[in-house]
């Protein structure tokens, strides 16, 4: 990722129709359109025009799936990630089971997931990434089984943002366009249920929170505590300190 400001949505198209992989020649609008007609995708090329001088922002994941397949590129090069395609890449066929991934992963300790109710109001409330509602949640979560999701872009940020999947640059829509970034991410998350489901993320927390007042014999007692506890391979933890130190 750069370490800059993020690229606009439009200033990534216009670069990789000016400057496109694999060919020397730039692409026109028309030809593009015909592109995407092509592999089955109905894009005209006034849309492609208004997209690329910016004057629409919001394209849908199908329209961003048709784009990144006529100019050979991965989907999540449009927000910032992966640029080189590795074969046929549709985002659009993994995202429900991508966004229920992170319903199911990612939360505060001590609650249960989020519900799609809280998501909507959260994004919605923000106001950054427009507005969206639990009904439309709920059917991106478990799309109608003869229709693939379509969301549109400042859904994936609004949702990416929510979950924390995010850098400095801002939300990492990435993990729902790039399925090789996904699994990763995941393997991250396989590793924080561990931890989570075993007590630990409770525990640092807890431990976290009190210790701005602990004295450092109180500190010291923490760390023993949560060395022990690794080493002893328990499946449950117990905070061990109260305020005053005493066990």
């Amino acid at each position: 990722m750069s370490d800059g400001p993020p690229q606009s949505f439009a200033a990534i198209l216009d670069d990789l129709c000016l400057s496109p992989v694999g060919r020397g020649r730039r692409y026109t609008n028309i030809e593009l359109a015909q592109i995407v007609s092509s592999l089955g995708g109905d894009i005209t090329d006034g849309y492609i025009s208004h997209l690329r001088k910016g004057h629409r922002d919001n394209p849908t994941l199908q329209t961003i799936e048709y784009l990144a397949a006529a100019l050979q590129v991965c989907p999540a090069v449009f927000v910032g990630g992966r640029r080189e395609r590795l074969g046929d890449e549709r985002p659009r066929q993994s995202f429900p089971a991508k966004l229920r991934r992170l319903f199911h992963a990612v939360h505060p300790p001590g609650r249960g997931p989020y519900t799609p109710e809280e998501a909507a109001k959260t994004i919605s409330a923000e106001g950054k990434y427009g507005s969206i509602s639990s009904s439309y949640i709920r059917e991106l979560l478990n799309p109608p089984l003869d229709s693939l999701p379509n969301p549109r872009l400042k859904h994936l940020l609004g949702l990416a943002s929510h979950f924390g999947l995010a850098d400095d640059n801002g939300p990492q829509a990435a993990y729902f366009l790039d399925d090789d970034l996904a699994a990763t991410i995941d393997t991250e998350l396989d590793d924080y249920l561990a931890l989570r489901n075993a007590g630990v993320i409770e525990f640092v927390t807890r431990m976290a929170e009190q210790a701005p007042q602990w004295s450092p014999q109180m500190r010291r007692q923490a760390v023993d505590a949560f060395m022990q506890a690794v080493e002893s391979g328990g499946t449950t933890w117990a905070f061990p300190l109260r305020k005053d130190g005493a066990q």
